[in-house]
Parts: C-alpha cells; structure tokens; sequence
C-alpha cells in the first residue's frame, strides 16, 4: 500500500472513521478478551465507485461488507429508503499493527487519541478484563476521545492527499448562482469543512495553511471553515482544486465542475472593444468615437466656441 492511499485515508477516517475497543469472548468469571476494531462506512450514494467497498483488494487488510437499506412505512405504505451502505472492518492483530501507525502518523485530529487506543490495547492484550475494568476503559476511552484531539506532532501544512481524504468526509465544494432583487446573477463558489467544536484544531489547521474564515452554527456545536473559490479568487482555485483533484475519491466530480467553470468563463469573449477614432490614440472609447482625453477636449472647445459666438 503506498503512502499516498495512507494518507488519503488518514484523511477519511479522520473524518469518518472509528477505532474502538471490542470485547469479546467472555468466560465463566464474566471476563473479557480486549481487540481493536477499525471500522470505515460511506454510502453509495456518495461512494459512486465503490472505493470502501474496494479497500481490502486496495490495501490487502481488513474485509468489506454490504448494508443494505432499511424498509419504513410511510403514509401506510413500504417504502425503502436511502442508499446501500459500504463498510470496511479491520480487526486482524497483524493488520492492526501494521497500518495503525502509518494512518496516526498522517491524522490531524483523532491522532492522539488513536494513539491512547493502540497504547493501551498493547499493554492489556493477551490479559483478562474484568466487567469493572471494561466499564473504566470505555469510560476513560469516551473522555480521551473528547480531550484528546489533535496530531502527535505539531503539523506546519496540511499534505494534499490527507486534505482531500478529509473534504471527501467533512467537506463540500459549493458552486450555484442566484439573481438578487435587481436580477443580476451572482456566483457562489467555495470550499467548506465541518468539524464538533472539540475537534477546532483542524479548522485553524485549514485556516493557516489557505486562509478563509471559522463561523458557528447556531443549530449545533459545530464549527464550519470556508474559503471562497470564486472569480476574484481564481488564482488560488487553479492552483488549490488540482492537488485535491488527483486524490479526492468521493467528490472528484465537484472539484472538477469548479475548474470546469473557471476555465469555461476566461475562454468566453467578451464584447467587441472600440477605441479612439484619433490617429496614433489607442485608448478605448469614451463617447462620440473618442476616448475620455479627446471627448473632453472635444466638448471644452464646444463651449468655448458658444461662449465667443
């Protein structure tokens, strides 16, 4: 597996992912056996190309499994609902100690507490845990996971295939227009990330590295960053969106709607430009076939010439 697939994924699971404590096997004495679990699902309504569902042939871990939409009644009628949902699981010691270090590595906001998790299963593995002791590690796993945000190192930029792992979770690329009171159509292009208010790190992670700005949601603890994309901010775009776009599995398509805007629009011609009728003048027109200069000598020796008369 190479390390652009580990980061892009430390990346998803950053925003999507989980690795909990799974206990199992419980004895005659109410003891349990301690295992870690990764677990990773998408729906195809966003995972078009099946890429969770690939991820055991992608990485040579773990296995995949399908869920399939559940049926409701609505209105007095059965009504399936939603999409099928990929999950990818892994559970296996080996693979456990092989791609854990490589994602923590790489993650930004669930490093630490990924960390405490391998810690800990590392030293109480192989051992009996107690119904008292399962209690104290999901308590204790509940609160580091709520403290314990941000990387194992300090970070000075964001690597591209993390930041497209992340946006394919926790992020959305907008792009829409809408006509104002005086019917002029106005474009709104940008990009925007998501994150609970504990998790503020990864937004003034985004923020410092490409600028934007952090706003509250008022309807829940959640924090929003965004940085505009649009015409006064093209250069950025075509220099930002190509990195995304070589990694991004999930949201491939936004990105390239937005460059495909952009670029569309530099190669509309504009209207036909006129410039100054005068000799050796190439200034574009301001009236009458002159340009501003010209015109308004043109309309002071018009004056003058009424004013003599």
């Amino acid at each position: 597996m190479n390390e652009s697939l580990v980061k892009y994924l430390a990346g998803l699971l950053d925003a999507d992912g989980s690795l909990s404590f799974m206990f199992a096997n419980k004895d005659e004495l109410g003891n349990y056996s301690l295992s870690l679990l990764i677990y990773l699902c998408a729906s195809e309504g966003i995972d078009k190309n099946g890429f969770v569902k690939d991820l055991p042939n992608l990485t040579g871990m773990g296995h995949a499994s399908v869920i399939q939409p559940k049926d409701t009644v609505i209105c007095g009628k059965q009504t399936r609902q939603g999409h099928k949902i990929n999950v990818w699981q892994v559970s296996k010691r080996a693979d456990l100690e092989m791609l854990l270090p490589r994602l923590i590595k790489h993650m930004v906001i669930k490093a630490r507490h990924w960390q405490w998790l391998l810690d800990v299963w590392r030293e109480k593995r192989g051992t009996q845990i107690t119904a008292e002791l399962k209690e104290a590690l999901v308590a204790a796993s509940k609160e580091s996971r709520r403290t314990n945000a941000g990387p194992v190192k300090p970070k000075n930029h964001p690597t591209w295939g993390w930041l497209a792992g992340y946006l394919d979770g926790d992020g959305s690329y907008q792009c829409y227009c809408k006509s104002d009171s005086r019917q002029l159509t106005r474009w709104t292009i940008s990009v925007s990330a998501v994150a609970h208010i504990n998790d503020r790190c990864v937004l003034d992670f985004l923020c410092q590295a490409f600028g934007g700005s952090i706003y509250k949601d008022n309807r829940s603890p959640a924090l929003h960053w965004r940085r505009m994309l649009g015409y006064q901010n093209r250069s950025f775009a075509e220099r930002f969106l190509p990195h995304l776009a070589k990694h991004a599995r999930f949201k491939r398509d936004k990105i390239d709607a937005i460059l495909h805007h952009h670029r569309q629009r530099l190669s509309i011609p504009g209207p036909e430009r006129h410039y100054c009728e005068i000799q050796g003048c190439d200034k574009p027109v301001k009236g009458h076939g002159l340009c501003n200069m010209h015109y308004t000598r043109k309309r002071r020796a018009a004056v003058s010439d009424s004013l003599g008369a």
